[in-house]
């Protein structure tokens, strides 16, 4: 987060996940025109009519399960009067409200509000357990006194997959609304590019999400091709020919939503000799110089500041940049009024740092002013940018035209970094492109036979990978099955290890939060277990999370060997609530294969589980369905092996290892019969300040018997080490029973 603080407001740039602007028709999926608002009126509104816990009738409505607070009737409108320092919201009926929407409404001033201008915000919310939670797809309107006005709000709901969302309209002063329609934009939009799968030295998949109408989409892969030509350029506008000319300078674009021709503003009493107005709704567009933006430094100036500080409210600027292919969101400039008054009038931002990263990289940038008072103005002034064409965009793949959202790729460059874009089409027309997507992976590294092997170490060995920076191995031991075995016991956990601890489960201890971390030694039997939101009582494990926020803890297992037996595999538990009723899901992190399990906070459940998907490296987790902390024990997953069937048990892992192919596990223990040990590597390379991690290799089996199967050397054969019979490395001087291996890979006893 970027934070500045001037004279009548403080800006705050939040580089967030966001919804670019769209322009677009709808077909409507909800509609209300609150004909049903019979009493009051626009000047004199009705009494509340929603209760304490913000239900409100149905017969008010045309579709049931609305609700709100501080809803009154206007004869035919509905009035949103804050009634404390919350505010006052109208929510729709809940639903899924997943991808493209647009939502419209008419809305004005209440005649009884203290101040001309009222601030109305729309945005998608959810309906959590204690309390709605706010999402990032939201924005501020500016409503007025003298007019009824439509505005429309556009989002692209990506990320929560829930039921329980809704639109909400919400005001902390008095505002009119009426004629709400919610609906899917009926103009292709672009597709959302959603990530890549299957990374490999040849290729990847890509993947997006559908758009609504589209029949078919058109897939490009390209690369950027470096130019010997590295010139900078730099440009400066000032605004001043806007003086004389009244036109905008070359490039820039001006769209007003009043309509109005763009206004040149100076103030020398200021320090202000020319500046570019930029009032509510307005949005102002950068030139495209033909070159990636390699600085960019903005200022605003407050040209018609309001007299009150509260009617600057939420107001924002949205910023965008224009990737080559299409807009993207970068941030937002918060509008705030806490230092209203300082006396200070130049507010200056330097984004140079960003867009010369690659995730940020723009030909151009666009600005939009929402929230503003209309009878109040910033300008900007005094714009600097340089431009520095560095490489050439070539395609490999150009409008392929795919039936699905996916399409995989092949026949690459392992050490090119591609990336691809997408369109939307249909008979009629074909939608803007989508942002560029960086197809960033590490290919996995192929693992070749482990060397050196003796009764306590082996050394496990690599090929150097495409992109791989560094590497880390996995040590597994490997369970090979003589017979059939019945409910055999993959892993067992019963939190034994937590002990003396005094804690209790009415008041169990919270550790960590936040992010996925490893659970200690100290606390389970098997290496590799995570948590997200974890904490613990004596003899068991607690999730805690925050239930106000949506969000449950979680406990993960190890990595666990679930495909034999066709996938089949059975889980065990006990478990309980803490707070109140609540709904455990077990689930696969691999197949999302899911179950789910009733406890109380009265006391311990017991619960069997059937699964039939289970993965060669599958984990499983334990989560809430609503968001409330539980307490979980005696973890116990089987599965049905036969005779042959390998079961791999993850150990421990080794430290990164940087641009080396092999790397030495000491201090093992002498493998069980039917047991030995086996590996696998990952790659791993840094991104833009990001680390990304290949697939694994596939898994290589240690063999301890290998180098001592053979006793008569070749006649030809060196010899390359000798060892002790324990297994460790001895000179030629070393005397006793020496184990001496040759370059044939056979081995010979002596005696000296």
């Amino acid at each position: 987060m970027i934070f500045s603080t001037f004279k009548a407001i403080a800006f705050v740039a939040a580089l967030a996940t966001a919804t670019p602007m769209a322009y677009a028709q709808s077909t409507t999926e909800l509609e209300e025109d609150f004909s049903l608002f019979t009493a009051g009126s626009e000047s004199s509104p009705s009494s509340a009519i929603n209760d304490a816990t913000g239900t409100i009738p149905s017969s008010y409505f045309h579709q049931s399960g609305w609700s709100g607070y501080g809803v009154h009737q206007a004869s035919g409108a509905c009035a949103l009067i804050s009634p404390d320092n919350y505010g006052a919201q109208l929510y729709t009926p809940h639903g899924a409200y997943i991808g493209e929407y647009e939502v419209k409404v008419r809305a004005k001033t209440l005649a009884s509000n203290y101040r001309d201008n009222a601030q109305l915000t729309i945005g998608l919310w959810e309906d959590a357990a204690t309390q709605y939670n706010q999402t990032t797809y939201h924005e501020p309107f500016t409503t007025t006194k003298s007019e009824w006005r439509e505005f429309t709000f556009y989002f692209n709901n990506t990320t929560f997959n829930s039921s329980n969302l809704l639109i909400a309209f919400s005001t902390n002063d008095q505002v009119l609304i009426d004629d709400v329609k919610i609906g899917k934009p009926t103009t292709l939009t672009a597709p959302t590019p959603v990530g890549i799968s299957g990374f490999n030295a040849n290729g990847f998949t890509a993947h997006w999400n559908a758009v609504n109408g589209a029949t078919h989409y058109l897939f490009s892969v390209f690369h950027n091709v470096k130019e010997n030509e590295n010139t900078e350029k730099d440009f400066l506008e000032t605004f001043s020919s806007m003086k004389t000319s009244g036109k905008l300078p070359e490039g820039w674009g001006y769209k007003s939503q009043s309509g109005k021709e763009p206004e040149f503003f100076e103030n020398s009493d200021k320090g202000i000799d020319g500046a570019l107005l930029f009032k509510n709704g307005d949005v102002i567009t950068m030139p495209d110089n033909g070159g990636y933006y390699n600085s960019l430094e903005i200022n605003v100036v407050e040209c018609k500041m309001p007299k009150n500080a509260e009617e600057i409210g939420n107001a924002q600027i949205i910023v965008e940049l224009f990737d080559g292919f299409a807009w993207k969101y970068f941030t937002t400039i918060y509008v705030d009024a806490s230092d209203y008054g300082q006396d200070k009038i130049f507010h200056d931002f330097d984004w140079t740092r960003f867009v010369k990263q690659d995730k940020y990289k723009c030909t151009s940038a666009r600005f939009r002013l929402a929230g503003f008072p209309d009878d109040c103005a910033l300008g900007f002034c005094d714009m600097a940018w340089s431009t520095k064409n560095t490489s050439t965009t070539h395609y490999d793949i150009k409008d392929k035209r795919v039936e699905g959202t996916s399409y995989t790729v092949d026949g690459l460059d392992p050490a090119i970094d591609y990336s691809f874009v997408v369109k939307a089409c249909n008979a009629e027309t074909t939608s803007p492109s989508s942002a560029a997507f960086d197809a960033i992976g590490v290919t996995a590294p192929v693992a070749e036979p482990a060397t050196d092997v003796r009764r306590d170490s082996y050394t496990a060995n690599w090929q150097l990978s495409p992109k791989a920076e560094s590497y880390i191995v996995e040590n597994y031991d490997l369970y090979t099955a003589p017979a059939d075995a019945a409910g055999y016991v993959v892993l067992n956990e019963d939190f034994s290890k937590i002990s003396g601890s005094g804690v209790t489960i009415d008041k169990p201890y919270a550790f960590q939060n936040g992010k996925y971390e490893k659970v200690n030694m100290d606390m389970v039997h098997n290496n590799g277990w995570q948590c997200y939101w974890g904490g613990y009582a004596e003899g068991c494990f607690v999730c805690t999370g925050l239930t106000d926020y949506n969000i449950s803890g979680e406990l993960v297992t190890p990595q666990l060997t679930l495909n034999n037996d066709e996938g089949r595999y059975q889980v065990k538990l006990k478990a309980r609530s803490m707070l109140q009723n609540e709904t455990l899901i077990v689930y696969s992190k691999s197949t999302r294969e899911s179950k789910e399990c009733k406890i109380t906070p009265d006391d311990w459940s017991t619960f069997t589980l059937d699964f039939t998907a289970g993965q060669l490296s599958d984990m499983i987790a334990f989560t809430s369905k609503n968001h409330y902390p539980f307490i979980i024990d005696d973890i116990k997953i089987t599965q049905n092996i036969k005779a042959g069937d390998h079961v791999y048990t993850y150990l421990n892992d080794s430290e990164t290892i940087e641009e080396e192919t092999s790397y030495t596990f000491t201090k093992l223990t002498q493998p069980k019969t039917d047991h030995t040990y086996a590996y696998r590597v990952y790659g791993q390379r840094v991104y833009n300040d990001k680390k990304v991690t290949s697939e694994p290799s596939n898994y290589v089996t240690v063999d301890f018997s290998a180098g001592i199967n053979k006793t008569d050397a070749a006649q030809n054969a060196t010899e390359v080490a000798r060892y002790t019979v324990d297994g460790v490395k001895a000179s030629s001087n070393t005397r006793g029973i020496v184990l001496v291996k040759y370059s044939d890979g056979s081995v010979k006893k002596l005696v000296k």
